[in-house]
């Protein structure tokens, strides 16, 4: 038993609905590409790195009267 051969049907994809679905489709693909570059750039991107320098962080943790303390003797 052989199937009789049909020609090749026209996609959905061609006609004006397939069509407008895949602008529709790309149109919220861009958008959501450019939403997340908006939240990397103001909420996710890398932030200034603090001074790690022994000075800076003995600083931090004794705090300026340790310092101060020092200076005066």
């Amino acid at each position: 038993m052989t199937r009789p051969h049909r020609p090749a049907e026209a996609s959905w994809f061609r006609s004006r609905g397939g069509r407008r679905f895949g602008a529709e489709f790309g149109a919220i693909v861009v958008l959501k590409l450019v939403a997340l570059a908006l939240i990397w750039t103001f909420c996710i991107r890398p932030q200034p790195r603090a001074d790690t320098q022994p000075e800076a962080v003995a600083d931090h943790v004794l705090g300026p009267a340790a310092h101060e303390a020092t200076h005066d003797r």
